[in-house]
């Protein structure tokens, strides 16, 4: 069982911090030095509370590479069902923290039958690199590549939530095999990282006058771009709660509306990411993939 001391480490930092990395943003700016805006998204932590063993699951490190010669260590939670695995997820987290604060989210999933690949971003945890745009997509390929060269199951999925959803879109869209991943699951996505950025400096008096300067990222990632440039058929579940006060719900509306079909929209209640504290939230991904 999930705790809510467990859910809630994810939502008291997830996309907040992007107002106190917006300070360091500003003082940047203010002091002319060259810092890289996207690297402002990210907020990780190296540190690693808990392993997955010592919650009752068990997992394995992997260590893989990402094309562009960057060590990467992720966590691979095997189906705790006997036989071969309903399928396989790629789990992508949102921009703070680390696998280990996010694992409560997925934890549930092997006991369903599925392998779950917590893929640990570049800079996160024990993964090398700095975390990035565009360079960060280049993890969530190694992170398929991993998952289709070790023939986990038949079925491949990608569960991004926050700021994973919205990677997951461009980074199944620039994807050389994209056509072997069966479903994609957006939790909480948002539309445009530029605006998601202005929006988060928006609620502190201190960064609100600075929103211009987060469209200097350019938008050629935007998930609002490459939402329709997935393979033909592919399956989608969006959801999202209207009591979300990190990502608004309108965001994730929009990414809904320009997707093409088949695609669904679920409801969420509750505050940011806390979607699978909830039984009915994870029926309806366990229905979406079992379809």
């Amino acid at each position: 069982m999930l705790s809510t001391t467990n859910l809630s480490i994810n939502r008291v930092v997830s996309f907040r911090l992007l107002n106190l990395r917006s300070l360091v943003l500003v003082a940047c700016m203010l002091q002319l030095v060259g810092c890289s805006i996207s690297s402002l998204m990210f907020y990780p932590y190296k540190q690693l509370p808990v392993t997955p063993d010592k919650v009752g699951l068990q997992y394995e490190k992997i260590n893989h590479t990402s094309a562009d010669g960057t060590k990467l260590v992720s966590w691979w939670l095997p189906s705790a069902k006997v036989g071969v695995a309903k399928g396989t997820i790629l789990y992508l987290h949102g921009n703070a923290q680390n696998i280990s604060y996010h694992q409560f989210n997925v934890g549930w999933l092997p006991s369903q039958g599925y392998n779950v690949l917590m893929l640990g971003y570049r800079q996160f945890g024990e993964s090398e690199g700095i975390a990035k745009l565009p360079n960060i997509f280049l993890d969530v390929h190694a992170g398929l590549d991993w998952i289709i060269e070790n023939k986990a199951s038949n079925k491949i999925f990608i569960l991004g939530q926050s700021m994973g959803a919205s990677l997951g879109v461009f980074g199944l869209a620039s994807y050389s095999q994209s056509d072997k991943v069966d479903g994609v699951i957006l939790d909480a996505v948002f539309d445009s990282y530029p605006g998601i950025a202005a929006h988060a400096m928006s609620q502190n008096w201190f960064t609100w006058p600075f929103q211009l300067i987060t469209y200097s990222m350019g938008t050629d990632y935007d998930p609002e771009l490459w939402i329709q440039q997935w393979p033909d058929n592919m399956p989608l579940l969006m959801m999202h709660s209207q009591q979300d006060q990190v990502i608004p719900y309108h965001k994730g509306r929009r990414v809904f509306e320009l997707a093409r079909e088949p695609k669904q929209w679920v409801e969420n209640t509750g505050p940011h990411i806390a979607t699978f504290k909830y039984l009915e939230m994870r029926q309806s991904l366990l229905k979406f993939i079992a379809q």
